[in-house]
C-alpha cells in the first residue's frame, strides 16, 4: 500500500512531489488494485469498462466511478468489517444521498490530510467558531457531509464554539466579545458558503453591525448555487466578509463527501490547488482528457479512501485546469477553476461544490 508515513511528513503543496506524476500514478494504481481485490462493485466496474490495471501506464486510464453511483449502490471495500461509520450527503430523500463507509484508518487519514492542507491557516492554538447550532454533534446531521467537515475541522482547533442556539437562532455575542477582548488573537470562522452569506453576513448587514478589524480567518466551501442566482461573485463575497466580519483572510475550498479530507484549497490568486494527497483531470463530452484551459467534467483523485473505492471519482462539476506547478502564489501542483454544475443534474445540498 501507500507509504503514508512519508507522505504526511512532506509539505502539503510540495512542488517536487507534484512534479513527479509517475509517483502519483503508482500510488493510485496501488489503491486501485487494493480496491479491485476487496470491493465487488469496483472489481466488476474496472474489469468490464477499463483495461487491466497492470497494463495501465497513464493516470487517465485508471478506472473511475461516477459520483452518482454512491447514491444508487452500497459501495465499500469488503475487507473492512468492524467500526464502520456511514456518512451521507444531504438530499431531499434517502434516494438522493450518497452513502460513504468510513473505517477508523480512513477517518484518521482524512483528519491528518486536513491538518496538513490547512496547517498555515489553523492549528491547535486556534479557536474555531462554527456557524451551526450548539447541539450539532448530537443531531442527525452529525453523520452528514456537513458533519464530516465540522468534525474534521473541530479536531484541528484548540476550542470549538457554535454561533447558533439549539433552536438554530443566530447568537453572535460570543464571537463579538471574543474579538473585542482579543483583537490580535488568531481565530477561525467556519461555515458553508450560502449559510455564511444568508445567515451571518446578511444579518450583520441588515443590523448595520461591523466587527472591528481582527486576526480572524473565514473558511467556507460549497453552496454557491444560491448565491449565483443572486449574481453574488466570489470577489463580492470576500469583500463583504472582510467588511462586516473584520477578518483578515477568506479561504474558499472545493470538496465533497465522497472524498472527505482530500479538499482543494483556494489560493490568494483565486485558484484551487491539488495537494500531495490529490489530483484532478478534466474530461470532455466524449470523456477524453482535456487540454489546459479547456472546460470539461472534473475528475477528482485522492490517496486517502481505503474503506471504500472513492479514490477516483468523476464528478458532475465543470472546471478547467489553468496550469501545473507554476502558480504565482507559490503552491505546487495543478491549479484550476470551477465553472459550475453540469446542466440538468441533480442538485446536491451542503456538500455541493457550486
Amino acid at each position: 500500500m501507500i507509504d503514508y508515513k512519508t507522505l504526511f511528513h512532506s509539505e502539503p503543496f510540495d512542488k517536487k512531489i507534484k512534479k513527479n506524476e509517475k509517483w502519483f500514478l503508482n500510488n493510485q494504481k496501488k489503491l486501485s488494485i487494493y480496491h479491485s481485490e476487496n470491493s465487488i462493485f469496483y472489481n466488476k466496474l474496472s474489469k468490464s469498462l477499463f483495461k487491466p490495471l497492470k497494463k495501465i501506464k497513464k493516470i487517465y486510464e485508471l478506472p473511475y466511478i461516477h459520483v452518482s453511483a454512491f447514491k444508487n449502490f452500497e459501495i465499500k471495500t469488503n475487507k473492512i468489517k468492524k467500526n464502520i461509520k456511514v456518512f451521507s450527503s444531504s438530499g431531499t430523500s434517502q434516494k438522493n444521498k450518497s452513502r460513504i463507509f468510513l473505517d477508523p484508518k480512513t477517518s484518521i487519514l482524512q483528519i491528518k490530510a486536513l491538518e496538513k492542507i490547512f496547517q498555515d491557516v489553523i492549528d491547535k492554538k486556534t479557536s474555531i467558531f462554527f456557524l451551526e447550532k450548539k447541539n450539532f454533534f448530537s443531531s442527525k446531521e452529525n453523520f452528514s457531509a456537513k458533519g464530516a467537515a465540522i468534525k474534521g475541522f473541530s479536531q484541528l482547533a484548540k476550542k470549538s464554539y457554535f454561533l447558533k442556539d439549539s433552536n438554530n437562532k443566530l447568537n453572535i455575542s460570543k464571537l463579538k466579545k471574543y474579538i473585542e477582548k482579543s483583537p490580535k488573537k488568531k481565530f477561525v470562522i467556519f461555515g458553508f458558503t450560502s449559510q455564511i452569506w444568508f445567515d451571518l453576513i446578511s444579518t450583520l448587514k441588515k443590523k448595520k453591525i461591523y466587527f472591528q478589524k481582527n486576526c480572524g480567518v473565514l473558511i467556507h466551501g460549497g453552496g454557491w448555487k444560491k448565491l449565483e442566482k443572486l449574481k453574488v461573485k466570489n470577489t463580492e463575497f470576500k469583500k463583504n466578509a472582510k467588511k462586516f466580519l473584520g477578518v483578515k483572510k477568506v479561504f474558499n475550498y472545493y470538496g465533497m463527501i465522497e472524498q472527505t479530507g482530500s479538499v482543494f484549497l483556494e489560493c490568494e490568486r483565486g485558484f484551487f490547488h491539488c495537494s500531495i494527497f490529490s489530483d484532478i483531470l478534466i474530461r470532455n463530452a466524449n470523456l477524453n482528457p482535456c487540454e489546459l484551459n479547456e472546460v470539461g467534467l472534473i475528475q477528482s483523485l485522492s490517496l486517502l479512501p481505503t474503506s471504500y473505492p472513492g479514490h477516483n471519482i468523476l464528478t458532475e462539476d465543470m472546471g478547467k485546469i489553468i496550469g501545473n506547478n507554476d502558480c504565482k502564489c507559490g503552491k505546487g501542483g495543478k491549479y484550476f477553476s470551477i465553472i459550475g454544475r453540469v446542466p440538468n443534474t441533480e442538485l446536491r445540498g451542503c456538500s455541493d461544490a457550486t
